[in-house]
């Protein structure tokens, strides 16, 4: 079924042959190489064969199907803008290469390019992520002779092949105090602001909560005697919908639920919209002269940071913030040297005062055995 040749370049060519089939041709830098895409595609041919899949019309490009894909999901959900934005991108980038000739090489460049843009390799992952949803619409829905698995194999060699640092920009910009007084002072201005972002702002600080999660807290989940709240539908890597949880508000923050909620007995403490929230947050920046692009997730930072800084442990700061396990968690610690010498300074100050206690206590209670000892 498969044929090869080698070429005067040194390269060697594979010509696979498949009654049904469209002759599929294609060339590699080594004769091992050839051999292991003849046996890969084969055995893709002999699937077909077994379930019934078909070559693609005549000039379908990878253009088409990602615009039949988006009209065959938007029928039944609304994606968000970025989604949207990611695949005109590869549309751009893939549209007019043929469904069925898409391949890794054109994957690998994608990647590099991507990497000589100085993007980073967890957005790079995403757009992979996308394009491998149109390969399975094509393979599982269009019934095509196609690799529903190219992307996704692509997306998982990010780390070995092309070593990059899958870790998001977030990390790296912790918000200074003084940022983010700056930030408030830009309220201070704004007498039509709708939104009262300072309150809302040291909200993120004392609950490290996301702009979504605030934006979505009820009255009627708030529990007064104990000073908690319940976080409906909270974010999680395996469970999307009913994951509630029961979080702590501590005092800062529970003053300021109390003066959001006022008298109401239902309804939503914050009544925003979190992307109105976002938006008023990164103009307020750029009005107040930050230069570095801080954002309001980037307070989620700053506010599990300090959490540690006063001696919270890690279980008590992973229920406050979500997280699931302490790899994760520790992205978003950002602990200097200087603070660990500060928490032991403090530690061996509450020693010492609590054995200057025992000190003065066990004093005091000789002082008053020997008052007994002198009336009697």
């Amino acid at each position: 079924m498969a044929s090869f040749q080698k070429l005067p370049s040194g390269n060697w060519r594979v010509l696979i042959r498949a009654k049904g089939h469209k002759p599929v041709s294609a060339t590699f830098s080594s004769e091992k190489l050839a051999k292991a895409f003849a046996k890969d595609k084969e055995r893709q041919l002999e699937e077909i064969r077994a379930t019934g899949r078909t070559a693609a019309p005549k000039g379908s490009t990878v253009g088409h199907y990602i615009d039949d894909y988006l009209d065959y999901i938007q029928h039944g959900r609304t994606l968000q803008r970025s989604a949207l934005f990611i695949y005109r991108a590869l549309r751009d980038r893939f549209g007019k290469i043929g469904i069925e000739k898409l391949s890794k090489s054109h994957l690998d460049a994608f990647i590099e390019s991507r990497k000589i843009e100085g993007v980073q390799g967890q957005t790079i992952a995403g757009d992979l992520s996308l394009l491998s949803s149109v390969l399975r619409y094509c393979y599982n829905t269009k019934h095509l002779d196609v690799d529903p698995d190219l992307a996704d194999k692509a997306r998982k060699s990010l780390k070995t092949s092309h070593k990059l640092r899958i870790k998001s920009r977030e990390v790296e910009c912790v918000p200074t105090q003084s940022e983010i007084d700056s930030i408030i002072a830009v309220f201070a201005l704004k007498k039509r602001q709708v939104i009262d972002m300072p309150q809302v702002i040291r909200f993120g600080l004392y609950t490290s909560m996301r702009q979504s999660e605030i934006c979505r807290i009820r009255i009627e989940d708030l529990n007064y005697d104990n000073k908690t709240v319940i976080i409906r539908d909270r974010k999680h890597p395996d469970e999307k919908m009913g994951n509630d949880e029961t979080v702590p508000l501590l005092p800062s923050a529970w003053e300021i639920v109390e003066k959001f909620v006022g008298g109401r007995t239902s309804g939503f403490v914050f009544p925003y919209n979190p992307k109105s929230v976002c938006t008023a947050f990164t103009r307020a920046r750029t009005k107040a002269g930050v230069s570095r692009p801080v954002r309001f997730h980037d307070l989620r930072h700053k506010a599990i940071t300090d959490f540690f800084g006063i001696g919270l442990n890690v279980p008590q700061v992973a229920l406050m913030s979500g997280h699931r396990d302490w790899q994760t968690l520790k992205r978003y610690t950002h602990v200097k040297a200087a603070d660990v010498h500060t928490a032991y300074n403090s530690l061996n100050i509450k020693q010492q005062d609590a054995k200057n206690l025992n000190d003065q206590v066990a004093w005091l209670v000789q002082q008053m055995g020997e008052l007994r000892g002198a009336q009697a």
